[in-house]
């Protein structure tokens, strides 16, 4: 069914993360669907760290783009939800977090976030 909304976790609350690595969830078949509606959530983090959240596409989940509709990078502030409608216009969608840290790449960065929403149908 056209617009019909299908319930998507993405990150599960309330996951952490550590470190100035890139973390990647899972590349998945977003073929069906026109759009994802996304609630981010992220908590607070030390002075000086920075969070950045991508929603990217592929069309072979090897070289990866970021979605329209979504000025990247995202972040919803400290102790703050915001919504994200990403449009896909690929078969692929993911999500890549990065972390920096406050002073030397060496120095340690932690954030707890949580990414859930909708992915909504395309029309036949």
């Amino acid at each position: 069914m056209a617009g019909e909304l299908v319930p998507l976790v993405m990150l599960p609350r309330y996951t952490t993360f550590a470190g100035t690595t890139p973390f990647y969830t899972i590349a998945m078949d977003v073929t069906e669907y026109e759009k994802a509606i996304l609630n981010v959530w992220r908590g607070q983090m030390r002075t000086g760290c920075t969070f950045s959240m991508y929603f990217e596409e592929s069309t072979d989940s090897n070289s990866w783009t970021n979605c329209a509709g979504v000025t990247p990078p995202v972040d919803p502030g400290p102790g703050a939800e915001a919504q994200y409608v990403p449009t896909l216009r690929k078969r692929w969608f993911r999500l890549r977090l990065e972390l920096t840290a406050a002073t030397t790449p060496d120095d340690f960065a932690t954030v707890s976030c949580w990414a859930v929403g909708f992915l909504e149908r395309r029309e036949s």
